[in-house]
């Protein structure tokens, strides 16, 4: 009778839980995550969830010595903004929740943040790129993950230098993430005097979309199609692209970088070339640890959106763990805030990766949130379907205002 109970206070709350430390005298210190546990992007938004469950896994430890019990209560949007309004109500009236990872998609992550701000919750964001995120003077809001100004100078630059294209033809799936995406790109195509094919919306939802772009793509001879948007609508695109024999070179930005995007796009996935501040796990220097840890867990191997996920999630318990040490106490969520502003992380050259704090290198945040350096990939998958890195480049937060 009490485990039926328990399940259906469980099902009732819509909240699952993980107690990872224990103490029956220590305070509890709770954290989320906001990413899709289910529809059609649960594998990548589960990928936010392992994570940063790792992260907390590894902070325990850390936290029991301090005298505290360190929770984990993963949410799920469905990649939903709609949803993720309710979703920050939840988070919200639960006092005991002072620091958040996610959301996956920043369509939701925008709707996670301005519904936080007055409370001060801390948000870190290990994915999404919208470069509005970071323009509204919030202070809760941080991210680990290059923005979309990045992706869109890399990729012009690639497509101008690499590709010596002379026209691309424009797709967004019309998230937010997919045209803030593709506005960006436009801009930069214009400045590289590119000329702009087409410009039109697509969404996997309605194939009437997908089918009508196939046709305007195929009439326009554009021997580049970028797309903007999530790796749903990426694949069944392509897909249906190489189906109507057209073979222009597909580009698309980090929403691609998902293990789902192959499953989905099979064959049609060789030659796509995508850019990406995640890439290959193993071109990170503090990578092996990690992944075996990863594999432990969860019996396959993580993808890089799980890395930057563990790094955001290790920033957030830096700063609450900073935040809890000046205040004597459990922070209050204004606390937590403006500690994981001030947190700086090195770069780990530790001969033991296992003592390392991040995965991708050093953390620090410039006064809008925006990480102080990161690293961006271009990316193309060989005949074979294995990521090849075509370039790499270094962002400074400084080199995009």
């Amino acid at each position: 009778m009490q485990k039926a109970r328990n399940k259906g206070w469980f099902k009732g709350a819509a909240l699952s839980a993980l107690l990872l430390a224990g103490g029956a005298s220590a305070a509890t210190i709770k954290v989320a995550t906001v990413s899709p546990l289910s529809g059609s992007l649960t594998t990548i938004g589960s990928e936010v969830k392992r994570g940063a469950e790792l992260a907390v896994r590894a902070q325990a430890g850390a936290f029991r010595a301090m005298g505290y019990d360190l929770v984990l209560a993963p949410y799920d949007d469905q990649a939903s903004a709609a949803l993720g309004g309710q979703v920050a109500k939840t988070i919200l009236a639960d006092k005991g929740v002072i620091g958040v990872v996610g959301a996956l998609n920043s369509s939701v992550s925008n709707v996670l943040a301005q519904a936080f701000a007055p409370a001060k919750l801390a948000v870190v964001s290990p994915t999404s790129t919208n470069d509005g995120l970071t323009e509204n003077g919030w202070t809760n809001f941080s991210r680990v993950v290059s923005p979309d100004s990045a992706q869109g100078v890399a990729a012009a630059g690639y497509i101008a230098d690499e590709l010596k294209a002379n026209s691309v033809f424009v797709i967004s799936d019309n998230t937010a993430y997919g045209n803030g995406l593709t506005r960006v790109l436009l801009s930069n195509l214009k400045k590289r005097g590119i000329k702009v094919a087409g410009y039109t919306g697509a969404s996997a939802s309605t194939p009437a979309q997908i089918a009508d772009v196939v046709k305007q793509v195929k009439a326009s001879g554009a021997p580049v199609v970028y797309f903007g948007g999530t790796d749903d609508t990426g694949s069944l695109l392509v897909k249906s692209l190489r189906a109507a024999g057209v073979k222009a070179t597909f580009m698309g930005g980090d929403g691609l970088d998902s293990p789902s995007f192959l499953q989905r796009a099979g064959i049609a996935g060789a030659g796509v070339v995508y850019s990406t501040g995640f890439g290959p796990v193993s071109a990170f220097s503090n990578a092996l640890d990690f992944t075996d840890r990863y594999k432990a867990a969860y019996k396959t191997a993580p993808s890089g959106v799980a890395v930057y996920s563990y790094d955001a999630m290790m920033v957030l318990l830096e700063g609450i763990k900073a935040a809890a040490n000046q205040a004597g106490r459990v922070p209050t969520r204004a606390q937590v805030s403006e500690a994981v502003r001030k947190v700086n992380l090195p770069a780990c050259f530790s001969a033991d990766k296992s003592k390392c704090m991040t995965v991708t290198g050093a953390v620090n945040f410039s006064n809008t949130g925006e990480r102080q350096r990161s690293r961006l990939l271009i990316m193309r998958f060989d005949d074979v379907l294995q990521p090849q890195v075509a370039k790499v480049q270094i962002v400074t937060a400084d080199s995009l205002k």
